[in-house]
């Protein structure tokens, strides 16, 4: 009895100002208590500061805001105050404050504001400031945010999807010498015998490769086709038919869909990819959030987590060990307040019978939230392991029912790219984004006439 006599006590006394009581209140970790008692003593300059600094942990910035406006302007420092007109979006003032910090950073994101008001010089000068304080080991990461900055301006011209593809897969068209063999040979038997050839050399495979040629054969009779351009072009008409048969758009993040859960091998591009379809989801005015439920792979959360602050969205994580069920379920408790959650999974070995319960587990996590979720189950594949790839997508699809689509990655290497049409036409999975670059904006939907044109130089 004396144990609540004594509690009852201290927040008595604590509402009288005791700012002893107040702080036991706090370290008892009844926060919002001391919160409501406080802002009856935003006069006393002794007490004002332990409501700014609870403010400030709670993400209160609107009253953290009014504080400092109304009361002391002192309370906070340059960064405090930088943070607190961002949220509260006087971003001018934001801008200010970042650019009293001079670290190059802290410039970057008072240009960044200034974009958002349309205020080039301005963005521009900030950006200069910044790039005399990258250090040395910083100046790759500074380039790319350069770059990105300058092309939101219009100063960088961009590349078209198929200009990209046609330099992605120059090594490809290089190695098998497609363009040169349909342009420098007679159309006859020898020649539709050495295009197969070429088509398995790509990794098309042999089964797709055959259909391929054979369809190439007949539409050339039919045509009457005598010039290397028409066959040419008819070639392509025919991959591009086959691709189109699965081609499937992105689901955009709605109201009852927005979780993205990604699968895959270790080393197939799976992180990289929810970074580059996070800034994409950023750039576009969304609030993205990532979860770090791959935590059997040492430095996959840190590998996360550095993408997370380069596309400016938020995460969730726990340590290495940490059951992924677990924070799959924190990050659906958050599902109301963001508009995109993106899933890092193992990379599953997908022989193990284990590991794939242990993915229908995290789905079923995420359903308890929503039956409708997840929007999109992405397969992640690495085009430079040619057919190895597609058998990959062909175990994941027999051991998961719900993929949704592939996202095919590093087409930028030595990929060959030609496994997609296997991918598509024997395993009815449509490809539905490509990774072509290093860059975060790198990552694209996939077009298959754009794919066409680079594979063949069309």
């Amino acid at each position: 009895m004396a144990f609540f006599w004594r509690k009852s006590s201290e927040e008595k006394s604590a509402r009288k100002g005791d700012k002893s009581a107040i702080l036991k209140l706090i370290e008892s970790g009844k926060r919002a208590l001391a919160i409501e008692i406080l802002e009856n003593f935003k006069e006393d300059p002794e007490l004002r500061p332990i409501l700014f600094r609870l403010y400030m942990e709670e993400g209160k910035y609107y009253f953290a805001n009014q504080l400092i406006e109304y009361y002391d302007h002192n309370l906070a420092t340059s960064k405090e105050k930088a943070v607190i007109y961002e949220h509260v979006g006087e971003l001018e003032k934001a801008a200010k404050e970042y650019a009293k910090l001079s670290d190059w950073q802290s410039l970057v994101k008072a240009c960044n504001l200034m974009l958002a008001l349309e205020r080039s010089q301005e963005a521009l000068e900030y950006l200069q400031r910044a790039s005399k304080l990258v250090p040395p080991a910083k100046a790759e990461e500074f380039s790319q945010i350069e770059y990105q900055i300058n092309k939101r301006l219009g100063l960088v011209k961009e590349e078209s999807l198929i200009e990209k593809l046609k330099k992605s897969l120059k090594k490809t068209r290089e190695s098998v010498e497609l363009a040169f063999l349909l342009r420098t040979r007679n159309i006859d038997e020898e020649l539709f015998e050495e295009l197969e050839e070429k088509l398995i050399h790509m990794d098309v495979g042999a089964k797709q490769s055959i259909e391929i040629v054979e369809e190439l054969r007949k539409t050339a009779l039919k045509r009457g086709i005598s010039t290397s351009e028409d066959l040419v072009r008819t070639l392509g008409e025919i991959l591009e038919y086959r691709l189109s048969k699965c081609y499937s758009a992105l689901k955009e993040p709605a109201d009852n869909q927005k979780v993205y859960l990604f699968l895959g091998v270790n080393g197939s591009g799976k992180t990289t990819t929810i970074g580059k379809l996070a800034y994409k989801f950023k750039s576009e005015g969304k609030r993205v959030l990532l979860c770090a439920a791959d935590t059997f792979r040492s430095a996959a959360v840190e590998q996360l987590q550095i993408w997370a602050e380069r596309s400016g969205a938020e995460i969730i994580s726990k340590p290495e060990g940490t059951d992924p069920a677990s924070v799959v379920f924190e990050a659906m408790q958050l599902l109301k307040d963001f508009d995109a959650i993106l899933i890092d999974t193992a990379g599953r070995l997908h022989t193990k019978e284990p590991l794939i319960r242990e993915l229908r587990k995290l789905r079923s996590v995420i359903q308890r939230f929503n039956q409708e979720e997840p929007a999109e189950v992405l397969l992640v594949l690495d085009a430079t392991l040619g057919q190895n790839s597609f058998s990959q997508a062909k175990v994941f699809k027999q051991a998961l029912d719900n993929i949704s689509g592939v996202v095919l990655t590093k087409l930028d290497g030595s990929a060959k790219g030609g496994c997609i049409f296997g991918i598509c036409s024997e395993l009815s999975l449509p490809v539905k984004l490509i990774g072509v670059g290093e860059g975060i904006e790198d990552l694209y939907a996939f077009e298959p006439s754009a794919f066409v044109s680079g594979l063949i130089g069309r």
